[in-house]
């Protein structure tokens, strides 16, 4: 048998977290390979490398999770169970972005699932519930077995700092008791590999030196592979559920611009699902973009599919963002007031009702993300996953997607278009809030269609969704300014909130007026806000941006 053998350079940032029991670190390695009979080159005089500590070895047993089909492995998610060594416990790692890190989740072994006889611990929720967007409904359980020998390391410069810990690993690979089909890929044998991480007292210039050294030694700059992949084999590797969305151009098809498109949005709600259970700043906001994307979509693209099966789907994923709605409308909420009471004149005694406000936008705040919570731990949720799944890889056209996309495609947008055009003829400065409202829903749906028929028809399509953007972000606010003094007007007349304010009819009148002085000011954007939108309209609406729509 042949043994391989691969260095991996590692930096774990010590700067973690912890979070409702999962502590949570950053690490980026580089992995090398070389012959079989390798050893350890001798690293003093790598950089500020000084000596090398003598080895403190570990033996562990790490049990790897997975669904039937490796749906983790094939994102380049680990879900692991391992005893031994300094760090033993419930381990998920992460992918960050492009880039070769990894995020590490970390619970104690004690928080997985009490283990039937003969049968191996459940994975613990905390961890799983944050993949639930790979996995759906798929159940996970033991897929691979590594039994590793570690061999640690430590590299001090020449005042006995650590810089860096390297950790030479032999590695055993087993099919592990009561593994089901995601094991079909797993080849018993053997492999060793080293990681150098660095410590709190290393940097990068250290990693870059041990880098060079290992090269120097003989070492190969290799694929970015972790232990499970090797082990797995072959399945690991498969294509994502949800496939890349491919290159898209005016003679394709526009059942392949849809499925492309559709694709796109999907792997980008399933992104921000992850960063919306980890508590990511703007992760609710995007989430709740892509599922409003994604039935835009289905709405401008619906005389190419079948049309019970898009309005159903539509009507599933307008649920999913009015869920993470109330979320997302406190956070723009509270960004807005915050910024109004700055500008509140000097003479206005605002102490009270800023203390009012920031208790009504935090409980607005909490039930919001309780609403969203819910709404993602749903069995609901995950049946909409599963069938967004199913889009994303075929999606059910009718004959007239098969024509090409210069052909098909610019009417769709064009009824989006005249729709917006009329609606925006209609509106008035004393209008009320929803006919603008109205015509904000119009001009998102004008722009995503633009901006996803782009991939296609090119340049052209791109300015025009620039174009409409400028409608977009004016209504935006618009309807942001509204529902701000909506709320505003609220809380100045609801008695509920009696029992929050002053008990002398001085401070409580000082209340009134400062929540009044607020109202005003959002109605006087509102008004500001709807003349702007008048007076760009002309250049938007300029036939010169429409031309590729024949």
């Amino acid at each position: 048998m042949i043994i391989t053998t691969v260095w991996s350079m590692a930096r774990k940032s010590s700067e973690g977290s912890a979070t409702g029991g999962v502590s949570t670190s950053r690490e980026s390695e580089r992995k090398f390979s070389l012959g079989e009979d390798a050893t350890l080159p001798d690293l003093v005089g790598a950089g500020r490398v000084a000596a090398v500590d003598e080895v403190v070895a570990h033996d562990m047993v790490a049990v790897y999770y997975d669904t039937a089909d490796l749906r983790l492995a094939r994102e380049g998610v680990t879900l692991r169970r391992r005893e031994g060594g300094a760090d033993d416990g419930w381990h998920l790692k992460l992918p960050v972005g492009s880039s070769t890190d990894r995020d590490e989740l970390s619970v104690p072994l004690a928080d997985g699932g009490e283990a039937a006889e003969g049968a191996h611990p459940t994975a613990p929720r905390a961890l799983t519930a944050l993949v639930t967007a790979l996995v759906r409904v798929s159940p996970l359980g033991p897929v691979a077995e590594l039994r590793t020998h570690r061999e640690v390391r430590v590299l001090r410069d020449a005042e006995g700092r650590a810089l860096a810990e390297a950790a030479l690993d032999d590695v055993e690979v087993a099919v592990p008791s009561g593994a089901g089909e995601g094991s079909r890929g797993v080849v018993p044998g053997r492999f060793r590999e080293l990681e150098v991480e660095l410590l709190d007292d290393g940097d990068e210039a250290d990693l870059d030196a041990v880098s060079d050294a290992l090269v120097a030694g003989g070492a190969v700059l290799g694929a970015q592979v972790s232990k499970a992949r090797r082990a797995l084999g072959d399945p690991a590797t498969a294509l994502s559920d949800v496939p890349e969305p491919g290159e898209v151009g005016p003679r394709s098809t526009a059942a392949e611009l849809v499925r492309a498109y559709t694709a796109e949005q999907v792997r980008a709600l399933r992104r921000h699902d992850l960063g919306v259970r980890r508590g990511e700043d703007d992760a609710v906001h995007q989430m709740r973009v892509a599922a409003r994307r994604l039935r835009s979509g289905l709405r401008v693209f619906r005389p190419l599919l079948d049309q019970a099966w898009a309005d159903d789907l539509r009507g599933e994923l307008a649920w999913l963002a009015g869920e993470l709605g109330a979320a997302r409308d406190g956070e723009v909420l509270a960004e807005r007031l915050a910024v109004a009471l700055e500008g509140l004149p000097a003479e206005v005694d605002a102490g009270d009702a800023t203390r009012l406000l920031r208790e009504h936008l935090a409980e607005q705040h909490r039930d919001g993300e309780a609403v969203a919570r819910a709404a993602l731990g749903s069995e609901r949720y995950a049946a909409l996953l599963d069938r967004l799944v199913d889009a994303a890889t075929a999606p059910p056209t009718t004959p007239a997607a098969e024509g090409e996309c210069r052909e098909v495609l610019p009417p769709l947008v064009r009824r989006a278009w005249k729709k917006l055009a009329r609606e925006v003829s209609a509106l008035r400065m004393a209008g009320d809030d929803d006919s603008w409202h109205d015509a904000r829903k119009t001009a998102k749906r004008v722009r995503y269609a633009a901006e996803a028929v782009a991939p296609a028809l090119g340049k052209p399509a791109k300015r025009f969704a620039k174009q409409v953007e400028r409608v977009t972000e004016v209504l935006g606010q618009h309807q942001d300014a509204a529902v701000a003094a909506d709320v505003l007007n609220h809380l100045a007349t609801d008695r509920s909130r009696a029992l929050h304010l002053p008990r002398s009819a001085a401070a409580a009148a000082k209340v009134g007026f400062a929540l009044g002085s607020l109202h005003a000011a959002q109605r006087a954007e509102v008004r500001v806000l709807r003349a702007d939108l008048l007076d760009i309209w002309p250049e938007v609406s300029h036939g010169a941006h429409r031309s590729w729509l024949g």
